[in-house]
């Protein structure tokens, strides 16, 4: 009988869990000015107003909009738990990132998302680290953004600008860049990670093309501002809020060029600690 009650009052605590409505959710807006958190007011922008209403309808809660004085108070509301969602960049990022976590970037309609870069050298060269490579020759896989652009801004973002380094050709794809550091013409190559995958995967199951060379470094861009929330936020609202603003270009147009800015193209899913260096910079 006493494992009956148990079991009725185990159903009868899930059933209420489930049927305990959303906590409201609350997002922080720099506006100069920090005042408490409230509905949205009637006479916001046409694009504020569309983007909180679709959060309403797709999360089924209440929505806030909270005031904030700077990116700084945003960031340090968001740690005492005082709000659920900042728009932040790295600076403001920095001192709560123990407590919060990125989880969407804004790609620009004409920029690429981003990729992952791989600078690698041949095997038996002693080079170890990107500094270990000051003054070295590189190789680039290609002249389109995606090989060129891209690795440029990922290479400065960590400090190794044009200048730290000696002579730099541009390839005309991944395998002649491949071609020219194994023949000894440059002492190192600069790939974004699909190329390097491409030149390093073999026909048959766990064949490496590659073997003969080693990656002495790989990082993604540095993001400039991001969506973060708190690291306690359950997996479904943070996924769910993920869900709602990837498709945003395509099902919420308005709202979307509110939230995302003027030329976004996407909302992109994003690492924990997209605003930070994930490892040295040349010189730290």
């Amino acid at each position: 009988m006493k494992r009956l009650f148990l079991a009725v009052g185990a159903v009868l605590l899930s059933a209420a869990q489930a049927q305990a409505p959303a906590l409201p959710l609350r997002i922080a807006e720099v506006t100069g000015e920090t005042t408490p958190c409230a509905p949205l007011a009637a006479s916001a922008p046409a694009g504020q107003r569309a983007y909180m209403a679709l959060l309403v309808k797709r999360l089924q809660t209440e929505v806030f909009n909270c005031p904030m004085a700077d990116a700084a108070a945003a960031a340090e509301a968001l740690s005492g738990g005082a709000v659920d969602v900042a728009w932040l960049d790295g600076a403001a990022f920095a001192p709560v990132s123990g407590q919060t976590r990125s989880i969407l970037t804004v790609r620009a309609a004409e920029d690429l998302n981003r990729l992952p870069v791989v600078v690698a050298v041949p095997r038996a060269v002693q080079a170890q680290t990107l500094a270990d490579l000051a003054g070295a020759s590189l190789v680039f896989g290609g002249q389109a953004k995606a090989s060129l652009d891209v690795p440029r801004r990922t290479l400065a973002d960590y400090g190794a600008s044009a200048d730290f380094f000696g002579d730099q050709v541009e390839a005309q794809d991944h395998e002649e860049a491949a071609a020219r550091l194994r023949a000894g013409q440059v002492q190192a190559m600069v790939l974004h990670a699909g190329a390097w995958q491409k030149l390093c995967r073999g026909d048959q199951p766990g064949e490496d093309l590659c073997e003969d060379l080693r990656v002495v470094w790989r990082q993604r861009p540095v993001a400039s501002k991001a969506w973060v929330i708190r690291s306690d936020m359950s997996d479904d609202r943070r996924f769910r809020l993920i869900g709602i603003h990837v498709a945003m270009h395509n099902e919420a147009r308005e709202a979307f060029t509110w939230a995302a800015g003027d030329g976004a193209g996407e909302f992109e899913p994003t690492e924990a600690k997209a605003l930070l260096h994930q490892g040295p910079t040349v010189g730290s």
